[in-house]
């Protein structure tokens, strides 16, 4: 049903998507942002970085972290 859809905006900051989900900090762990794991990362970082900076700093693929987003059960809208 709806209410177990879990929408990400790529604009929004990795603070807000893990604090609106903290399961998703493992999942962007695993697949790179293993800075966010670190104590204060995502008090600081955190606050202005998103999916799509994140991705490019760290020379992953958006397209495929997408995909991975999406097999976890989370919508990415991008914009």
């Amino acid at each position: 049903g709806f209410m177990s859809e879990k929408i990400i905006d790529i604009k929004d900051s990795v603070y807000q998507i893990c604090s609106s989900y903290p399961e998703i900090m493992n999942i962007l762990s695993d697949m790179g942002f293993t800075d966010i794991t670190k104590p204060g990362m995502l008090n600081t970082v955190g606050r202005f970085m998103t999916l799509d900076k994140g991705a490019r700093l760290k020379k992953l693929n958006l397209d495929e972290l997408i995909d991975k987003l999406n097999n976890h059960g989370f919508q990415i809208i991008r914009r």
